[in-house]
């Protein structure tokens, strides 16, 4: 099960706009304004992503099954959130 969209994630990504919005004192109507606040929350989403990748790991989830999960290959999920050490091959 690859990434959801659309529905529930669009209108919680729309609230979450304008939450951060409001407590930054910015108005997402303007154009440059709802890019920061995107921009921002991907950001976000990027740190915590990594590390709940890292705990799904630790966790005992498989390569396969976060790749799963995020909607990636086996291969392209291990090199984005994979250790990367000399060496280290992808398990």
């Amino acid at each position: 099960m690859g990434p959801v969209t659309g529905g529930g994630t669009t209108a919680a990504l729309d609230r979450a706009v304008e939450d951060l919005g409001r407590s930054l004192g910015l108005w997402p109507g303007d154009a440059s304004v709802t890019l920061h606040l995107l921009a921002s929350l991907a950001a976000e989403t990027s740190s915590r992503l990594r590390q709940a990748v890292a705990d799904a790991r630790a966790y005992g989830l498989s390569w396969a099954q976060v790749a799963d999960l995020l909607g990636v290959t086996r291969a392209s999920a291990w090199e984005r959130y994979g250790t990367k050490r000399p060496g280290a091959e992808a398990r």
